[in-house]
């Protein structure tokens, strides 16, 4: 499948570091209901520690939504391959523009899974981190395909999807009660959980369109036959916390490593101890920070 996306320089994000010795470039591939804004506190690290911070909003998300695009929607049609097309482009266009630094990819929640996506199409990325992901058993991403077919029938594809709602963000908050706010599980650090929640580009529903496209991406990302392709010694780290819901409190992320670790020759896996959903923007976030700063310095 040839998409052929481009993205308008209006959408890109560029942190460059004033450091006098540049070590890399990292991309960041964010979450469902977030932007790249909410990555600051890591960037201003990453900034200070010599790395130029490079990336872009998907679709539907951030800077698409203040231009006026619809919200929670990637594309007409085949979604996560227009999402997962415009990081592949990012890299590459990056590429031509600083040749001579390596590129590592930050990946977090829905994020990993298109983050496991581009990996499938052997880029020259030098690394990948992976945060607050998980791998979902296939009984689950069934009856999730399943709850979405049946609202698209009776409701459309550009209508928002309540039970699905209810299934991710408003049980996984029940996990937190008695709850302070409506998602207590984002975070251990209660000035960013209020930050998310006083967003209006964070958290929002999203549409049947962009439930059925990560329903897809996740069956993509969760099948080894997928990854023949790929270049076996990139270096992977995964960072969760062990009170993280998405990955089913560590069981969804120990599944995913167990996969990678089948595919790839050098996987770590970090669980960090009470954190939650963001373990970069927690109360443990340094050091969250110090394992990514090591795992990136100890690449070749």
């Amino acid at each position: 499948m040839n998409l052929n996306t481009s993205i308008d320089n209006n959408y890109i994000y560029k942190y460059l570091s004033n450091s006098d010795s540049i070590k890399g470039i990292i991309h960041i591939t964010h979450g469902k209901g977030e932007y790249i804004k909410r990555y600051s506190w890591l960037i201003d690290r990453l900034n200070k520690d010599g790395y130029h911070v490079i990336s872009i909003d998907h679709r539907g998300h951030g800077r698409w939504i203040k231009n006026g695009n619809t919200k929670g929607i990637f594309a007409e049609k085949n979604g996560w391959e227009v999402i997962t097309q415009d990081l592949i482009n990012l890299i590459n266009n990056t590429n031509e523009e600083y040749p001579h630094l390596n590129q590592y990819l930050f990946a977090h929640s829905m994020g990993s899974w298109v983050g496991l996506s581009v990996v499938m199409q052997d880029t020259i990325l030098k690394g990948l981190i992976i945060s607050g992901s998980s791998k979902f058993p296939n009984f689950l991403m069934n009856l999730q395909k399943f709850i979405i077919k049946l609202s698209i029938i009776f409701f459309g594809k550009y209508a928002t999807n309540p039970l699905m709602q209810y299934l991710t963000d408003y049980t996984w908050n029940k996990k937190f009660k008695p709850n302070r706010t409506t998602h207590d599980w984002i975070s251990t650090d209660p000035d960013n959980v209020d930050d998310y929640v006083g967003d209006n580009l964070c958290g929002f529903e999203v549409t049947n369109s962009m439930w059925g496209d990560i329903a897809d991406g996740c069956s993509k990302a969760f099948d080894k036959r997928n990854y023949s392709n790929v270049k076996s010694s990139l270096p992977i780290i995964l960072i969760s916390g062990t009170n993280d819901p998405v990955s089913d409190f560590g069981k969804g992320m120990e599944n995913l490593y167990k996969m990678l670790n089948q595919i790839f020759t050098n996987v770590q896996n970090i669980s960090m101890k009470e954190e939650k959903h963001e373990v970069f923007s927690g109360l443990r976030k340094d050091e969250a920070y110090n394992s990514l700063k090591s795992f990136l310095k100890n690449i070749p």
